[in-house]
């Protein structure tokens, strides 16, 4: 039960981040989100590790926590720019395909799932093409803006998802989040130092950009410890249900509505990664 509940608060969390970060990805460039967010959380994650860390681990350990870092790192640079460019809406509910990556690696690795999971993960990625198609405008038929960056953040976060877990349980939840956050701003400061992004100044964007790092850094967290106690491929789909928060507030403070196409692939994407979630 504990596990349920920290998976679906990772959701929750992740949710809401992705919200802010689209509307602070619509006033910055892609890199100033990501530097003031990911330092944000480093902070908080830095603090948990303080209070909960224990014995640092052995170096070799914490390999799967970096590659984490630089996974999550790239599939945040996609799915921002994406959040930039196409709806909400459409956008958080392709990146949730992450979700289905750690269920097919637990395929490949030869577990046999129920029917009903295997219609769920057939049902999601049918969803996803649905939601992904252009409403209106010049072109019918076509990709919807951001939708192929959304679905390649799904890949790079299935991958965060996988290597987390696999950091958790080589050096601890806390140790995992951090290393791979500490990667992640590394990473960064090199960007930095030869992209010199336009960095935000006004306080409004200043807390919605810290307030993205904080609750990706608390939602990692939770995930960390949420696949200590549970299945990974339970957990992994639970979390991926973020969508929901992201297209609610969407909905609610946006105004932002789909086309019946786009609305159908959209309950088609999350019917089916809940489907898998509970069959796994």
């Amino acid at each position: 039960m504990l596990a349920l509940v920290l998976a679906l608060g990772a959701g929750v969390a992740w949710g809401g981040s992705d919200f802010l970060a689209g509307l602070a990805s619509r006033r910055l460039p892609v890199l100033a989100v990501l530097v003031g967010s990911q330092a944000a959380g480093l902070v908080l994650l830095l603090g948990l590790l303080g209070v909960t860390g224990g014995t640092p681990p052995a170096a070799g350990s914490l390999a799967p926590a970096a590659a984490a870092g630089v996974a999550e790192l790239l599939g945040f640079a996609a799915l921002y720019k994406s959040l930039a460019l196409g709806p909400m809406s459409v956008v958080s509910p392709i990146s949730a395909l992450a979700g289905l990556v750690p269920f097919s690696a637990a395929l490949a690795a030869g577990e046999r799932p129920p029917v009903a999971a295997c219609a769920g993960m057939a049902l999601a990625l049918l969803g996803a093409a649905a939601a992904s198609a252009q409403r209106g405008g010049r072109r019918p038929g076509g990709i919807a803006p951001g939708a192929l960056l959304a679905a390649g953040a799904a890949v790079c976060f299935g991958v965060f998802l996988l290597a987390t877990d696999a950091a958790a349980h080589a050096a601890g939840p806390a140790w995992a989040v951090a290393v791979n956050r500490a990667t992640s701003v590394s990473l960064l400061a090199l960007a930095v130092a030869f992209a010199r992004p336009r960095m935000a100044r006004r306080p409004a964007v200043l807390v919605a950009v810290a307030g993205v790092g904080l609750l990706d850094a608390a939602a990692n967290a939770m995930f960390a410890f949420a696949v200590m106690r549970g299945l990974t491929s339970t957990v992994s789909v639970l979390g991926s249900l973020y969508p929901v928060v992201t297209v609610a507030l969407a909905a609610l403070l946006l105004g932002e509505r789909l086309a019946p196409l786009q609305a159908a692939g959209v309950t088609g994407v999350l019917a089916g990664v809940a489907l898998v979630g509970a069959h796994p």
